[in-house]
């Protein structure tokens, strides 16, 4: 028998925990995250504060804090230099 959530469930896809993450355990993803990182890998401030900026302003965002395009924490996705846009209709992210 296949499960299917209702929608007064509050959990992800995967499981039923929230997806809801407080600042403090994004502080601690975001540590990990990037620990031994070079500063090469890593955006500059200003940059990272325009990608950030354009994710919390966009329609494909989910929780405050998860891209629906590929499931990533944008506070660690727009820190990283290799890392674009996901969406599948052209990055939202201005050079």
């Amino acid at each position: 028998m296949k499960y299917t959530r209702t929608g007064s469930e509050q959990g992800c896809k995967g499981c039923n925990r929230s997806p809801q993450l407080s600042e403090e355990k994004i502080e601690r993803l975001v540590t990990i995250a990037l620990q031994g990182k070079t500063v090469d890998e890593l955006t500059n401030v200003e940059i990272q504060q325009q990608r950030f900026a354009q994710c919390m302003s966009c329609s494909s965002l989910q929780y405050g804090t998860t891209c629906k395009h590929c499931g990533c924490l944008v506070h660690i996705r727009t820190r990283l230099a290799a890392s674009s846009c996901p969406s599948p209709y052209g990055s939202q992210w201005q050079s």
